[in-house]
Order: structure tokens, then sequence, then C-alpha cells
């Protein structure tokens, strides 16, 4: 009895450890890398006619090769999910098995220094009755064994699976990196991509306002300039992320996509969520608000295609994420403040009738990875699009 004791707890501890969250390793930021971008969005705002231009003719030139690396994203995220989904089933399975194994030991237990199941044969009536309890008893452990087994081999085959599942979220990453290595080759940046495209002016503003913060806690706290952010300035540790609003209908995925009417490739960097105006918008991590886009006159052609903006900056188990929040009608927050899972960063907006690129009220929720924008299904738990969801922690 010992040594199943032993494997029931070995079992449970392996699970224990096999069914936490997995979050890859990122890049940090740095001060010197927030500078370094003010100087590019700076140069962005000089020219950013030309460059327009420029960027889509440029685009055009690599059409084939966006689309290889296209269909490998799209790959990348289909397998993503099918590990998720058999994650999610093994986890279902060694649970059942555990509370089956439970029911089975509340009957072979030990119990103040006496074996139960060797009570259960002794209070025998007859011979026979005693043949057959023993029977049943030694029927009833060798189905334990058993179980205790299974569910053995189904943790070991959950740990297998969350591995995999890793190494799929790194391949879509890795992904990303050769589209990045691609673009560079034609003088383009991921951003020249992303089809929320900024409006320069506000976003150089916002840009600035964000480095000067960080300069002055810097100077205060007398960090080197390459020291990452998350390691001078004092962002709230948290586990993982939640989604950003109670409820509301996915509408659109990250991806690189041929868009319909302009004709080339554009980069969808994040998961559109269809709400209604003025829905509240919660931070989905406890961290630190690092930069705000307001615009002036979002109905204007050529303004921001992403409205309002907050960025959040996280501190999610020691790595450095940013979660972003677009097309918000309204801004409750400042840069520098503190926020929480339950901090109403602002309201969506969204539509026609508030900024210029939309065509119904939404919030475009993205996540970046140190400097750079990756899938929010791989951290955040979001339904399949086109179908909806009524809480924020499922």
């Amino acid at each position: 009895m010992t040594k199943k004791w032993l494997k029931i707890l070995f079992t449970i501890f392996i699970a224990f450890i096999f069914m936490s969250n997995i979050f890859a390793v990122s890049n940090n930021t740095s001060l010197k890398d927030l500078k370094d971008k003010l100087e590019k969005d700076k140069s962005t705002l000089n020219s950013v006619v030309s460059k327009q231009n420029k960027v889509k003719n440029n685009i055009k030139k690599i059409e084939g090769n966006l689309s290889s690396i296209a269909d490998k994203i799209d790959a990348a995220e289909l397998n993503i999910k099918n590990s998720k989904e058999k994650v999610e089933e093994l986890e279902s399975e060694i649970i059942s098995k555990q509370k089956e194994i439970d029911g089975l030991l509340s009957f072979l237990q030990i119990s103040k220094g006496e074996n139960i199941y060797l009570e259960y044969v002794f209070k025998a009536k007859s011979f026979t009755d005693f043949i057959y309890r023993n029977a049943v008893v030694e029927e009833l452990t060798r189905y334990n064994d058993e179980l205790i087994d299974e569910m053995y081999n189904l943790i070991e085959e959950n740990k297998e699976e969350q591995e995999r599942l890793n190494k799929e979220i790194d391949d879509s990453e890795n992904t990303i990196v050769e589209l990045n290595e691609t673009l560079k080759k034609y003088n383009l940046s991921m951003e020249d991509l992303v089809d929320d495209h900024k409006d320069a002016k506000a976003d150089y503003e916002a840009s600035k306002k964000e480095y000067e913060a960080y300069k002055k806690i810097y100077k205060q706290k007398g960090c080197k300039e390459t020291t990452p952010i998350v390691d001078c300035v004092d962002v709230p540790y948290a586990d993982g992320f939640s989604r950003p609003v109670v409820s509301g209908f996915i509408s659109s995925e990250y991806g690189l996509r041929y868009h319909p009417t302009l004709h080339y490739y554009r980069m969808h960097n994040g998961v559109d969520i269809a709400v209604s105006m003025n829905t509240p918008v919660y931070a989905s991590a406890a961290g630190i608000v690092s930069k705000i886009v307001k615009v002036k006159n979002p109905r204007k052609a050529n303004s921001s295609c992403g409205g309002n903006m907050v960025y959040v900056k996280h501190r999610i188990k020691g790595k450095e994420y940013t979660s972003v929040y677009m097309h918000l009608h309204s801004i409750n927050v400042k840069v520098q403040d503190y926020v929480t899972l339950s901090t109403i960063i602002g309201k969506s907006g969204g539509g026609e009738s508030y900024d210029y690129c939309t065509t119904g009220p939404h919030l475009h929720f993205g996540i970046m990875k140190g400097s750079d924008y990756v899938n929010p299904r791989n951290y955040v738990n979001f339904p399949s699009k086109g179908h909806k969801f009524t809480n924020r922690f499922e």
C-alpha cells in the first residue's frame, strides 16, 4: 500500500507541474530602444507620404514571398489551435481519472491505523463470503492500479503535448522573425504591413511622451540606458493575460492577409472584438500605462486607423509584454498609471461615426512580446472567429 500511495503522490506532483501555463521567453525593451524608435518615428513623420508610396511598391515586389510566409503563419496557428485542444482534452481526462481513483481510494484507504479493505475481508460471515470479498478487493486493487497507470500515461502524453504546443508557439513567432528578415531586404518593417496604419504625428508625440517619462525614471533610479525597462521600472508582476472586455464577438483574426481592395499584403496585428460603443475596456493584466495615442480628428481621412490607443507594459513571469487597445472612444488613464485587472482603461469606439477606417464599433486587442507583435491567442483564451464569449476569465 505504501508504494501505491507514493505512486499516487508522484503522479499528482507531475500533473501539477505540467498543467501550468506556458509563456515564451522574450527580449525586453530598454530606454535606448525607445530612443531609437523615437528617432525612427521622427524620420517617418518627415517623409510619411513619400514613404507610403514606396512601401506599397516594395510590398508588390515581394508578394510571392509574403504569400509563402502567410501560409506558414496560418499553418502554425492551426497547429497551435490543435495542440491547445489536445491539451484541454488530456487535462479533462486526467481530472476524470483522478476522480475515479479518489472514489476507489475511499474504500482502499488507510484510516486510523486500520486497513479498511482487510477489515472488509475479515467481516465475511462464511468461507464462501470470505473468498468473494477477497476477490472483490483484489479486483478493485487491480483496477485501481490500472487507473493510476492510465493517469500516469495521460500525464506523460500531456507533458509531450505541452512541449509540442510550446514549440508550435516558438515556430509561429520564428516565422514572424523570418518575415522581418524578408522585409529588411526591401527596406521594409513589420509596421509597414500593419493595416491599422497610424497618424504619424500623433504616434510621434505619443512616443516622445513615453520616452521622456521613462527617461525621468531611469535618471531617478540611476539605470543605464541599455537596462531593460522591466528591470529598472517597477512594472507589476502578473501570471498571465485575461480578456479585455466582459463579453464580445470575435470578428477578425491576427495574421498576414491579402487585402481584397488594396490588392497587396497587410498585417493585422491583433484580434478584433465586436462590442457596442462605450463598452468598458479593462487592462488585460496588471501593469503600467506606457503610451497613449490620441487622435484629434478621427473622422478625417488619413488620420490614424487605430483611433485612440492605449499601451500597457507588463511583467509576465519576469518577461516583458505590452498589451495594446485600439479604437477607443474615450481614455480613462494616463502615462505611468498603474493598472490592475479591474482597471477600466477606457471605453470602446470604432464605427464610421467615430474613426476613419472602421466599419463598425469594436476593440482591436494586440499583444507585443518585447517590441514585436505576437498572436494574442497564444496568451489569451478567445473563442474562434464568429463566436461570442461572456466572461473575462474562462
